[in-house]
């Protein structure tokens, strides 16, 4: 034994490292600890992509309306696959054009991608178009629900009203059918 300083010291073999017990125990503790945090995790991350989403494509429909009012050309917003405009607004990415109606000719301003894959984008309309008022052409205003997987009990919806405004609002329950 040392004495040394007030305490006392005891010479001889010092223990480096954990033993095979407490290493296992210590796993085991971290294993229960991931089952519980990844589910809460999966929710976090897809409420974060679905949030990030629809501000992104709320914006999109505000600079859309403004740009139809400023150039005094409508503007269509739809999703595209070649030329033609779908009514499935989760899988093509969404387009944003000018028209030009003294040619018929479009010019894109934006594209929007599409979805997460396994999220959905619902809308009953095919396609929107912007007056040179910026508002919406009869009949195209209506609301857009983003709805995450069956398994989360919450969604979104991007109420558009005639006037070419748009609200966007969380909601903690199931989506629509």
């Amino acid at each position: 034994m040392y004495f040394g300083k007030g305490c006392i010291v005891k010479q001889g073999k010092s223990q480096n490292g954990l033993s095979l017990l407490e290493l296992m125990l210590g796993l085991a503790i971290m294993a229960v600890l991931l089952q519980i945090a990844l589910p809460a995790m999966a929710e976090l991350i897809n409420k974060q992509r679905a949030s990030s989403y629809m501000q992104q494509f709320s914006r999109h429909l505000g600079y859309a309306r403004i740009q139809a009012a400023n150039s005094q050309q409508p503007v269509r917003l739809c999703p595209l696959a070649g030329s033609e405009c779908q009514s499935d607004w989760q899988t093509y990415p969404l387009v944003m054009s000018l028209i030009n109606p003294h040619n018929d000719t479009e010019f894109m301003l934006r594209q929007i991608p599409a979805v997460f894959a396994q999220h959905q984008l619902k809308y009953n309309r095919s396609q929107l178009q912007f007056r040179r008022d910026g508002s919406l052409n009869a009949l195209e205003n209506g609301t857009f629900y983003y709805c995450p997987q069956a398994t989360f009990n919450w969604h979104y919806s991007l109420v558009l009203n005639q006037a070419g405004r748009n609200r966007l609002s969380f909601h903690q329950t199931p989506c629509p059918a």
